[in-house]
């Protein structure tokens, strides 16, 4: 008898892991961060690489000044921009007209996010609208 309650007990656990494992509701949580360096300056984008329509998808730019002597840089605003074609959001940007002193260790951060609107593979492109020569490829994201 103690062997068979410890199967039944073995196959609800089972049948539990399972159906938990199934949810509906489960989010998904792949994340990835993605980083490009150039001259004094360090871009790190963190992004969901995988996420289910009608999700709200947040991303998160940081700009970090690496350089010893303080430096002026033009830029619009935001300085970090997002575009996510699985999203049909447009943004309405600043393209000019700010200038930001950066000091050694300075940090910017970008955040943004997008309802998901489109199925499939989709791409997170980032731009710099600054006098920085910063080209990051785009970030793929898949859609469920």
């Amino acid at each position: 008898m103690n062997k068979m309650s410890n199967n039944i007990l073995m196959l609800v656990s089972v049948v539990f892991a399972m159906l938990s494992g199934c949810s509906s509701t489960e989010k998904l949580e792949d994340t990835v961060t993605e980083r490009v360096v150039a001259s004094d300056f360090v871009l790190e984008v963190t992004t969901p690489t995988v996420i289910g329509t009608g999700e709200t998808m947040k991303v998160k730019g940081t700009l970090t000044y690496t350089g010893i002597k303080p430096v002026e840089v033009t830029h619009g605003k935001p300085i970090i921009r997002f575009f996510f074609s699985g999203s049909d959001e447009e943004r309405n940007y600043t393209d000019v007209g700010y200038v930001t002193e950066f000091k050694s260790g300075q940090v910017v951060e970008v955040e943004d996010e997008f309802l998901v609107s489109k199925k499939g593979a989709q791409n997170l492109y980032v731009d710099m609208t600054a006098d920085i020569a910063l080209t990051m490829n785009p970030i793929e994201i898949l859609v469920k």
